[in-house]
């Protein structure tokens, strides 16, 4: 039987530069497969050979998405066995977890190196169009940031301190209730990102399994991820593990805590990745009707218009420039294709897999 799937990301494309986390992802795994070189496109495939050849076991696995294509993996954990895959070249830092065994798998092997060196001179010409796109893209977030800035400061300047606290008090006390005593396990990652097509989310996947889902409401400064700072600090103070997931356009922002042991999600459930209860267990936690003063909403109904509309032509423009981004590297990927080896590919596949084999087998 198929085991469960959680898929997240591991980086963004921010207002603070391509942010990573996965030196919290891959904490505590006891192995961790680093898939090495420079394959365009090959290591992709090799995920995703992966992902095919364990589609139908029992474990637990974590599809990492690429942030520029979602549609592309960049990691892989199967969580029972405690092991992880990675590209080595989306995990920036290096190769150095505390206790994990790192092995590196040589992938360059599967480039016909005579094949690639004709169109090696113009891919690096594109790849080095490519990395001054994602310097436009990113000072183009931080620019839509500061926009954001303008539109949060409208509600900040009207909330209400004191029962913000109160509700964060009251949430922590109603359902942040420890089980057990011992040291909360703290892991970070990325509900959504910023792709060429646009903001994904996967708050549906990673909530589906929970018995408690509260979907926050409000509006821009009116204190959700004040809220979830607070609410994750209290919960590693009461050994409750956590799952901290950061706003894919501001990483110092955050956007939803699970609590796997009190089968609880509470999320930020606004625009880009607004949701709505579905079921038994879903309730709606309205910061703004709660803590903002009344009549906010109208009072600044214009000049919020404005603001609104700036944002969203600015965050438009940024996607597009991601957009950009991505034509060219699929044009540069194209010479990695042509000189891939898919056989090549399809052993490095299989020898993880033999690999993660005699791993599981040797702790049974």
């Amino acid at each position: 039987m198929a085991g469960l799937e959680k898929h997240y990301f591991g980086r963004g494309n921010t207002a603070a530069g391509l942010y990573t986390l996965y030196d919290s992802i891959l904490s505590g795994l006891d192995t961790v497969f680093v898939i090495d070189g420079r394959i365009g496109p090959g290591t992709s495939q090799v995920l995703g050979e992966l992902a095919e050849a364990w589609k139908d076991n029992g474990w637990t696995k974590h599809y990492i998405h690429e942030t520029l294509d979602s549609k592309r993996l960049e990691g892989i954990i199967l969580e029972e066995a405690r092991i992880g895959i990675v590209d080595g070249n989306a995990w920036s830092a290096d190769p150095v977890l505390e206790g994990t065994e790192i092995r590196v798998i040589d992938a360059t092997a599967a480039l016909r190196a005579g094949l690639f060196e004709e169109a090696e001179a113009e891919v690096k010409e594109k790849e080095r169009e490519i990395a001054d796109l994602y310097a436009k893209a990113f000072d183009s977030f931080l620019r839509t940031l500061r926009i954001h800035d303008e539109w949060e400061k409208f509600y900040i300047d009207n909330l209400d301190r004191d029962r913000a606290n109160q509700i964060t008090a009251e949430f922590a006390d109603e359902y942040l209730i420890p089980f057990r005593s011992k040291k909360a396990n703290v892991t970070r990652r990325f509900l959504g990102a910023a792709t060429w097509q646009g903001a994904i989310d996967y708050v549906p996947n990673l909530t589906e399994t929970l018995r408690t889902r509260i979907f926050v409401k409000g509006r821009p400064g009116s204190g959700k991820s004040t809220m979830f700072k607070k609410l994750a600090k209290e919960a590693e103070t009461r050994g409750i593990d956590t799952e901290i997931y950061h706003c894919g356009f501001d990483p110092n922002s955050l956007d939803m805590l699970i609590f796997p042991e009190l089968s609880l999600a509470v999320f930020d459930s606004t625009a880009p990745h607004e949701h709505f209860p579905s079921r038994e267990g879903d309730s709606i936690l309205d910061v703004y009707e709660l803590a903002i003063k009344p009549g906010t909403d109208e009072a600044f109904a214009e000049e919020i218009a404005e603001i609104r509309s700036r944002y969203s032509a600015s965050m438009k423009h940024s996607i597009s420039i991601l957009a950009d981004i991505k034509r060219i590297r699929d044009e540069a990927w194209e010479a990695f294709d042509a000189a891939l080896d898919p056989a090549a590919l399809r052993l490095i596949a299989s020898q993880i897999v033999r690999q993660v084999d005699a791993l599981t087998n040797s702790s049974v």
